[in-house]
């Protein structure tokens, strides 16, 4: 898998297939493959719209319907990857534009996908889910681990930024019981270097997914209160996603 980025900044897309960049187009792509795979889309709304992060000029934003079913969907899947035993992946998420502060609400907003899949066929080596714990908003990690009766381990990180937007990073490697995982999550204009992630997993036994395949961003799987308290016109917002096999990411 080679080195590359998918953004939805009109400056770099002439690099990741949306077509030529430059003030010459005046607004948003409305299509977002490519430089994605596929749009994928069920019971709620995803495109690009004009305003990203650190002078990107478009980021993604999703949403789900209100009382939609539990397979309601709005986001976007890469095929990239080609069963790759390591995996960085980086993305901003912004959720100042809903409520999460009350416990239950909660929504997957990054999955990595395997190979092949594990005992009791879950493909995800590592699902990322947006939630509100009670107090705050705050990240959850699922890491896979077949050691582990549930199969995952368990990563709870509260947003640095509870009022807008926040950088995520991950470095998964996978392996028979010397997996590891690291992951960065910062304000999204705070500086990060390799040696210093926010949290490490170790000893992962996640080689049952043999590498990844796939990667999906957006809104899924979201919690009876999630689909009882928000509209598709609460938007979660994606911008700068990049994914690689070895180098560091960063800001």
């Amino acid at each position: 898998m080679k080195s590359k980025m998918k953004t939805l900044s009109l400056a770099v897309l002439g690099f990741v297939g949306f077509g030529a960049a430059g003030a010459a187009m005046a607004a948003c792509p409305t299509s977002l493959v490519p430089p994605w795979t596929q749009q994928l889309l069920l019971q709620g709304v995803v495109g690009s719209v004009t305003g990203g992060y650190d002078a990107t000029e478009c980021r993604l934003r999703a949403a789900l319907n209100q009382n939609g079913s539990p397979a309601a969907k709005a986001g976007v899947l890469d095929q990239t990857p080609a069963n790759e035993s390591r995996y960085r992946a980086q993305f901003i998420v912004d959720a100042s534009g809903i409520t999460l502060t009350a416990a239950n609400r909660a929504a997957t907003i990054f999955n990595v996908i395997g190979g092949t899949s594990a005992p009791g066929g879950t493909g995800n080596i590592v699902q990322t889910f947006l939630r509100g714990d009670g107090v705050g908003s705050s990240i959850r990690f699922l890491v896979g681990d077949t050691a582990q009766p549930s199969l995952y381990r368990i990563v709870d990180v509260a947003l640095p930024n509870q009022a807008g937007a926040n950088r995520v990073e991950i470095d998964l490697t996978i392996a028979a019981g010397t997996g590891s995982f690291r992951y960065w999550v910062t304000n999204v204009s705070a500086a990060t270097t390799d040696g210093n992630p926010t949290g490490t997993v170790t000893g992962l036994a996640n080689s049952v997914w043999t590498g990844v395949d796939q990667a999906v961003l957006g809104l899924a799987g979201a919690s009876t209160f999630w689909r009882q308290n928000f509209t598709n016109a609460n938007f979660v917002f994606f911008d700068q996603f990049d994914s690689r096999r070895q180098t560091f990411i960063g800001h």
